[in-house]
């Protein structure tokens, strides 16, 4: 159980202004990022993605199937190996991953495999859900309906798994007619680089809209239209949130996906060979939330057309842990709400506490014309960093410590000292020269990773 107390600290209270936007000590991001030392201890979020894209491909009967992935570190095996030359040894990872491609009836009609090798220096980074080790493959299919069962084996008996995506259609890419490829979000596109979400083939939640769709013709395509709608639950009716016509590209030619880092980056090229083309979908995402989206796709070329439906789901893929459990993150709302208050909103069930946080935080929302509440998210990323950095013995949970509450509060400072004395009680000074321009001393009196506040002063 956890109790709320009145600490030192609630004399600040009359001090906060705080109320958000101002909470924050430096600008809020448009997307959340995970903070750089935090990234190996989230015990959220996926260990991979996959994802398929289809196009169309050099052989008149056959198109493409570009398989992508990215494999955390978190789901890999490594391995130290002594090398004299590395300080602290080297820890690596090799896994290997098996794809096959079959049809409805079962019968395996391509394969493809990968294999590539992780290699860290600091064994927390083995344990990282925001490092990636990225790669891809490509199959070759003709048209018609096929699943993709894919098998990851990173050397270690019972450390790998199989999984079998949904089923797919391959287009017939040289029909007279125009065809559609699989749409590929992504989240910019610079010159002929697209760089993909690469997040299970789903939108990322407070960005724009942005997804590269494969066309093919015998003729030059004239228009591309695209429609956005929701996808109803029982006793709803779907609701178009989007419509818009695409730029359109080409002729052109798609490389294999290269990776840089965590991203991943199809590469296209033009060319005159015609056929092969492209187009370019951009739609804002304001009012759009987490959640599951239809996106339909009318083509026209000469004096033929074709129209497209597909499924997609906008996902905050870096959702603040803290933000997932909606009665720990009323709880963690102390320093900014009274005990009245959190009770009130902890008084429903999980439905009711939900709505409740965005109630809370509606008000205090920077960009109210958005479903994406910078606010919110800063803070939570807050809970998240203090959760992990400011645990002590006795108290597992750093959100709910004094350092904690500072950094709920006000954010990172812009400088930390430290005093380590032997005879002395450890001592931490926090500045922040921005915003409140305050400073903060802690004291670990118990000396057991405990600080408690004993003043602060304005600089």
């Amino acid at each position: 159980m956890i109790f709320r107390t009145r600490t030192p600290i609630a004399a600040l209270l009359p001090l906060l202004a705080l109320l958000l936007p101002g909470v924050a000590a430096g600008p809020l991001r448009a997307q959340p990022g995970v903070p750089e030392n935090l990234g190996e201890y989230y015990s959220y979020g996926d260990n991979y993605f996959l994802e398929i894209a289809t196009f169309p491909g050099p052989a008149s009967n056959r198109g493409r199937a570009i398989v992508t992935f990215r494999l955390s570190y978190d789901l890999l095996t490594f391995r130290r190996t002594s090398q004299a030359y590395r300080k602290g040894g080297l820890y690596v990872a090799t896994p290997t991953l098996f794809v096959e491609a079959a049809g409805p009836d079962g019968v395996i009609v391509d394969r493809a495999s990968w294999r590539d090798t992780a290699r860290v220096q600091e064994y927390a980074r083995t344990n990282s859900k925001t490092d990636f080790l990225c790669g891809s493959v490509e199959l070759a299919l003709r048209p018609g309906l096929y699943t993709v069962k894919y098998t990851l084996d990173d050397g270690t008996p019972g450390s790998g798994f199989t999984q079998t995506t949904a089923p797919f259609a391959m287009d017939d890419f040289n029909s007279v007619s125009p065809a559609i490829g699989m749409p590929v979000f992504i989240r910019r596109a610079v010159g002929d680089s697209l760089v993909l979400t690469a997040i299970d083939g789903a939108a990322m939640f407070g960005r724009r809209l942005r997804a590269f769709i494969p066309l093919s013709s015998p003729v030059v395509p004239e228009n591309l239209r695209f429609e956005v709608s929701t996808v109803p639950k029982k006793g709803e009716a779907a609701r178009t949130v989007r419509t818009g016509d695409g730029t359109i590209l080409g002729p052109m030619v798609m490389d294999r996906p290269v990776t840089s880092g965590n991203d991943v980056v199809y590469l296209t090229r033009r060319t005159d060979t015609g056929r092969v083309y492209g187009a370019l979908i951009d739609a804002s995402t304001d009012d759009m939330d987490v959640g599951d989206y239809s996106l339909a796709l009318t083509y026209r070329a000469g004096q033929n057309s074709v129209t497209d439906t597909s499924r997609f789901r906008i996902r905050w893929v870096d959702m603040p842990f803290t933000l997932s459990k909606p009665d720990y993150a009323i709880r963690a709302l102390f320093p900014i709400a009274t005990d009245e208050t959190i009770d009130e909103m902890l008084s429903g069930g999980k439905d009711a506490q939900r709505r409740a946080i965005d109630a809370f935080w509606a008000p205090r929302d920077p960009t109210p014309a958005t479903r994406y509440n910078e606010a919110m998210a800063e803070y939570y990323r807050r809970a998240d960093y203090s959760y992990f950095n400011f645990r002590a013995i006795g108290q597992n949970d750093g959100v709910f410590t004094d350092r904690g509450k500072i950094y709920l509060l006000y954010g990172a400072p812009a400088e930390v000292t430290r005093d380590m004395q032997p005879n002395s009680a450890p001592r931490e000074v926090w500045i922040y020269r921005q915003g409140i321009k305050r400073r903060f001393v802690f004291v670990d009196e118990g000396r057991n990773g405990d600080y408690r506040l004993i003043e602060y002063n304005d600089l």
